[in-house]
C-alpha cells in the first residue's frame, strides 16, 4: 500500500530535516530510452561549502548510452556515432568457432558494444540467446559508414566460411559424388586441395568428367544457431574467368540470368563497392535484399543478406560469402505472402585453373533457414538447387566476356 508524503515524512526521525522538492518528469518509452526534463523551478539548494546554487539541466539517456557492463556513459559519446534502431546487425558466435586462426576482438570498459566488439545484447525485437553474439555493420546514421567492428566480423565470414567449406570431416558425398571420386584422379586430387597459391588442374576440357557436378550434405557441429539444420556442399568446372564469374555474381541486376527463381534483389546498403584492396575492406561489401519463389512453396522467400568478394589470400582465385543480416527497424509484411529466410552460410569458392584463364573451378556452399519449410522439403529444394546452379550458370558460357 502507497504511503503519503506525510507518512514518510512522520517515520523519518524528528531531529532530520526533509526538503521535498520535485525535479522535473520523465518517460520509460518501450525503445529503452530514459527521458527527464527538469521543472522550471527545479532548482538544486544551496551548497553548504560555497553557498551558490547550481540549475538542473535536461539528460537524455538511451539505450545507446549503455555501455557493455550496463552502466550509463556520456549520452552525447555514446549517441552521436551511432544509432541502433537503424543499424544492420550480423550474427559471429558461430564464426569465432569456425574461423580458428582469428584473433577475437578483445571488449573495453570504454567500447561501444555491437559497434566496437560482438555483444551478446540481441538487436530490437530478436530474443536473447546467451550462447549468441551480435556485431552492427554500420553506424545506423545514413551513408556508407561503417561500424568499426565491420571489417573484423567480414573477416570472420570470409575464413569461417572457407574453413567449413574446405573440412571434409562435416560433409558426407553422395552416391554419384562417391564414384566419381573413385574414377576421376583430377577431382579426387582437387577436392579437399586448399591451394595455398596453386592453381587448380581440373579434368581436361572434352573428358567424360568435364560436366560432372559433385554434391555433399553436411552439418555443423558448434550447436549454435542453425546448427540443427543441412547444409549442402556442391563442385564443378565452369567454362568462364574466374574475375567474370564474380563480377556475374556480385551485379544484383544480374540475378536473372543464372537464378530462375529470383524475383529480383537490391543493394540495400553498399560499403566499398570495389574488388580492390582497400580500407577498410579488402573487397566489394554490401547489404543485398531478395525474394524468390521456389516450386513447391506458395509464398516468396525473402532474403536481407551482407554480400562480400575478395581475392584469395594465395591469388589463386576469388572468394565471395554472404550471411543473414537483421535491421533494427523491420518493414512489416502486410499481405502476409512473404516468408522472411536466411542464408546462414553462403559460400562461392571460385579457382583460377592452370593454362585457361577462362575456366574456373567452383565450390558452392548453401545453409539456409526458412520457418515453416519442412526439413525434408528445405532438404529437397538445396539439393536440387545446388545441381541447377551450375546447369544455369554453364548456359551463359558462350555469352560470357573473358
Amino acid at each position: 500500500k502507497k504511503k503519503s508524503k506525510k507518512a514518510v515524512v512522520d517515520a523519518l526521525p524528528h531531529n532530520v530535516g526533509v526538503n521535498i522538492l520535485s525535479l522535473g518528469v520523465g518517460t520509460f518509452p518501450t525503445d529503452g530510452g530514459i527521458t527527464f526534463n527538469p521543472s522550471s523551478s527545479s532548482t538544486a539548494p544551496p551548497r553548504k561549502d560555497t553557498g551558490t546554487s547550481s540549475t538542473t539541466s535536461v539528460v537524455t539517456f538511451t539505450a545507446d548510452t549503455v555501455d557493455s557492463i550496463g552502466r550509463a556513459g556520456s549520452p552525447a559519446e555514446a549517441t552521436a556515432n551511432y544509432a541502433r534502431k537503424s543499424s544492420i546487425f550480423m550474427r559471429m558466435a558461430d564464426l569465432e568457432v569456425l574461423a580458428t586462426d582469428l584473433s577475437p576482438v578483445k571488449e573495453q570498459q570504454s567500447s561501444e558494444r555491437h559497434y566496437d566488439h560482438p555483444s551478446v545484447d540481441p538487436p530490437p525485437g530478436v530474443d536473447r540467446d546467451p550462447k549468441e553474439r551480435w556485431v552492427a555493420l554500420d553506424t545506423g546514421t545514413g551513408g556508407s559508414n561503417h561500424a568499426p567492428v565491420a571489417p573484423y566480423a567480414v573477416d570472420a565470414l570470409c575464413m569461417g566460411g572457407y574453413n567449413s567449406a574446405m573440412n571434409p570431416t562435416m560433409w558426407k558425398a553422395d552416391k554419384k559424388t562417391d564414384k566419381i571420386l573413385r574414377e576421376c584422379p583430377e577431382w579426387s586430387s582437387l577436392v579437399w586441395s586448399k591451394g595455398g597459391g596453386a592453381v587448380a588442374v581440373p579434368p581436361p576440357k572434352g573428358s567424360l568428367y568435364e560436366k560432372s557436378v559433385l554434391i555433399w550434405s553436411g552439418q555443423f557441429q558448434h550447436g549454435l544457431y542453425g546448427g540443427d539444420l543441412p547444409t549442402v556442399r556442391a563442385m564443378g568446372l565452369v567454362n568462364m574467368s574466374p574475375r567474370a564469374i564474380v563480377d556475374l555474381l556480385v551485379d544484383s541486376s544480374r540475378v536473372h540470368e543464372y537464378n530462375k527463381m529470383s524475383l529480383g534483389r537490391t543493394d540495400v546498403l553498399v560499403l566499398q563497392n570495389s574488388l580492390e584492396e582497400g580500407s577498410p575492406f579488402p573487397g566489394i561489401t554490401k547489404v543485398v535484399q531478395s525474394e524468390s519463389q521456389p516450386p513447391l512453396l506458395r509464398k516468396r522467400l525473402q532474403f536481407v543478406t551482407l554480400m562480400h568478394a575478395r581475392r584469395l589470400e594465395g591469388g589463386n582465385g576469388y572468394i565471395i560469402v554472404s550471411r543473414a543480416v537483421t535491421r533494427g527497424e523491420e518493414p512489416v509484411d502486410v499481405k502476409g505472402d512473404i516468408l522472411r529466410s536466411e542464408i546462414l552460410m553462403g559460400i562461392n569458392i571460385i579457382l583460377d585453373v592452370e593454362g585457361d584463364e577462362n575456366r574456373a573451378i567452383m565450390i558452392n556452399q548453401n545453409h539456409i533457414r526458412s520457418p515453416m519449410v519442412p526439413m525434408f522439403i528445405a532438404k529437397k529444394i538445396g539439393l536440387s538447387a545446388a545441381e541447377g546452379f551450375f546447369d544455369d550458370i554453364r548456359a551463359l558460357e558462350k555469352s560470357s566476356p573473358v
